[in-house]
């Protein structure tokens, strides 16, 4: 891989609301899984239970190799971490990235595209010995076919995110009268604004179950049985509550409510506290679960 994985040229960027608050960012990876449908196998298999072949599947890991299980995990890594760093953005899979968590952001995936080039290279040249294994590992199965060569694997091994600017809607020049730039302008602004509620929404749903399950976790007084919790029961709640005031793109007065009363309840609360104190578990239960059947209430 000798090219950089960001495509850095952009538009000249536009000034209002959230079209100079948010980048957005389009990732994609792929990393093929190497693993084949095996309808022979599947008829066998029927036959030697006497079932249905139909009903029948069997499926066919092709290799067996560290390298490519190490690269298939770091694939996963990169993609939650920038579900966690993003909020959707349209159907088509783009996310919007707040300006605030830019900076951090690109470093972190300059450093996950050198992990994985790094990575990719080690795997291929692990290939060819897994793919010459897998003649004894697969026995009767194996079918020299199902393998491609290094070359043709090499660049269905990917990583790249491209960044863009959000158009804004009083920069468009459109050349077919006045009245039809205004009706494109009024559906562009529908657009933002039906993203702008998504992204509340999404907020919204991302917050609901991890709140939950802090206010299920220390629902008991020093006369019950304790329950276990992770370290984590706060840290979780309070990393969707900083992305929820970065991502108020709009200044919605609902959503910034919400990110003050939340605040303001995990404020000094740790997840070592809430196991020593039961006067902390109860306040704190109490707070969030006000918060929680506020929540429908909020216009989402």
């Amino acid at each position: 891989m000798q090219d950089s994985m960001f495509n850095t040229e952009m538009p000249d960027a536009v000034a209002p609301s959230v079209s100079s608050a948010a980048k957005i960012v389009a990732l994609s990876r792929s990393v093929p899984d190497l693993v084949k449908d095996d309808p022979e196998a599947a008829r066998a298999l029927a036959l030697l239970k006497k079932a249905n072949p139909k009903a029948i599947t069997a499926k066919k890991s092709l290799i067996s190799s560290a390298a490519h299980s190490a690269l298939q995990k770091l694939s996963r890594a990169i993609y939650q971490y920038h579900i966690g760093e993003t909020v959707p953005w349209g159907d088509l899979g783009a996310r919007l990235l707040p300006n605030a968590n830019l900076i951090d952001y690109q470093a972190q995936m300059e450093a996950y595209y050198l992990e994985f080039d790094a990575m990719k290279q080690q795997f291929l040249d692990d290939y060819p010995r897994a793919a010459a294994a897998a003649q004894l590992e697969l026995g009767e199965l194996y079918d020299e076919a199902l393998f491609p060569s290094v070359a043709e694997l090499a660049p269905k091994i990917k990583f790249k995110v491209d960044y863009d600017y959000i158009a804004d809607p009083d920069n468009f020049y459109v050349k077919v009268g006045d009245q039809a730039e205004a009706v494109v302008k009024q559906q562009y602004n529908e657009i933002l604004e039906s993203r702008m509620n998504g992204v509340s929404q999404y907020m919204f749903e991302k917050l609901r179950k991890p709140l939950v399950n802090l206010v299920e976790r220390i629902d008991y007084d020093d006369t019950d049985k304790k329950k276990g919790f992770h370290s984590t029961i706060v840290d979780n709640v309070a990393e969707i509550v900083e992305l929820m005031g970065k991502c108020n793109f709009n200044n919605d007065p609902k959503v910034a409510a919400l990110h003050i009363s939340l605040r303001n309840a995990l404020t000094g609360v740790t997840s070592d506290g809430l196991r020593a104190s039961a006067t902390l578990r109860d306040r704190t239960k109490q707070e969030v679960q006000q918060i929680i059947n506020e929540l429908p209430t909020l216009g989402f």
